[in-house]
């Protein structure tokens, strides 16, 4: 049975990832059409290739589900068509030996996704967005190029631009008191993350006492606070493009100061949820090869994949959305949908004979 168990987890896997490059390939193919609109004299065919290719990740992590649930549809209706499965049946493999071999691959093509999202993708957008950065005056904008506000405990920054995580430019901390008083102001041309705090140059420092207003010019300054780079990192990046552990740091830095922190604990639910969908849509591929799909051609199996995923990705984003609207938990909006295909998958298995 290991022969066949084997046989089917590579068929499966080959097949997923098949439809997996197919998707990824089309997307990219349609991006830089659209990306071609804006060539020029800055911005060049082999820029606009790389930047795209970049994207081609982040793409593939969110594909992974529905190329998982196209690609095991063509591969198990594939065996039913040609009476493969029927065989192992008949040699003593029971659909739960089938199934096994089936979640043996997902395991595999689930931990691949959720490698891609973690490591590779993240790192990947970022490489994206510094080039997209770089097309224009040949400076990197890491973060914004209008800036950003952030809180740390008492103290609101406000940064002009940064072009890199550890140096920042023209920034403005405003520290309040116990009564919402605005304590002091300090501005600077610039500032470098040195150890556990940043290194402020050509400052300019009030403060605000008695209604009176004093100010110093300091060559440097030490502010020593809680704004690391690895929170910076994440302040304007899509949710969605970012590591499982750069998400957990920035909701600790957002809880810790008050702030919401519901959009970024829905995507790091989401970073959860994209493996666990990726099996329950394998999974549901196993009735759907025993059934009707049995008898019927490639094109309708593509058909049938392709309205399901549409159907789960549109009732997953519908969820997300309401979830943030309404404040359901981000737990229960991220992973429903996936934990309802996945029970259903489960029930109609039990029940093939």
């Amino acid at each position: 049975m290991r022969i066949l168990d084997r046989y089917i987890a590579r068929a499966v896997i080959a097949g997923s990832l098949t439809v997996l490059l197919i998707i990824v390939c089309m997307e990219l193919i349609f991006s830089f059409v659209d990306e071609s609109a804006d060539l020029g004299e800055q911005y060049t065919a082999f820029q606009a290739m790389l930047q795209v290719a970049l994207t081609g990740p982040q793409r593939a992590y969110e594909a992974f589900p529905i190329a998982t649930l196209i690609g095991s549809l063509m591969t198990l209706g594939g065996m039913a068509a040609r009476h493969e499965l029927v065989v192992m049946r008949a040699a003593g493999m029971s659909v739960l030996n089938i199934g096994r071999a089936v979640m043996m691959a997902g395991l595999l093509l689930a931990v691949m996704a959720a490698a891609i999202g973690e490591w590779v993708a993240p790192a990947a957008e970022r490489a994206a967005r510094e080039a997209e950065a770089r097309t224009g005056d040949g400076q990197v904008s890491m973060l914004s190029r209008n800036g950003f506000w952030a809180r740390d405990g008492r103290s609101f920054v406000r940064v002009g631009a940064a072009p890199d995580a550890e140096l920042l430019e023209n920034v403005r901390i405003y520290t309040f008191g116990e009564g919402q008083q605005l304590q002091r102001v300090v501005s600077a041309a610039r500032a470098e993350y040195r150890g556990d705090g940043w290194m402020l140059h050509d400052v300019r420092r009030n403060r605000f006492t008695e209604g009176r207003v004093g100010t110093e010019r300091l060559d440097t300054f030490f502010w020593k606070g809680g704004l690391r780079p690895e929170v910076l990192d994440v302040v304007v990046i899509d949710p969605e493009t970012l590591s499982g552990s750069a998400l957990w740091t920035y909701i600790g830095y957002l809880q810790d100061n008050e702030l919401e922190s519901e959009r970024y604990e829905l995507a790091l639910w989401l970073k959860v949820g994209t493996p666990l969908a990726t099996l329950t849509m394998l999974l549901l591929t196993i009735p759907l090869a025993f059934g009707s799909l049995r008898s019927t051609g490639a094109g309708q199996r593509i058909f049938v994949g392709v309205m399901i995923g549409i159907a789960f990705y549109l009732s997953n984003r519908l969820l997300n959305h309401l979830g943030l609207v309404y404040g359901i938990p981000p737990v229960i909006s991220a992973l429903l949908p996936t934990l309802v295909c996945l029970a259903a998958a489960a029930y109609f298995t039990a029940r093939i004979r």
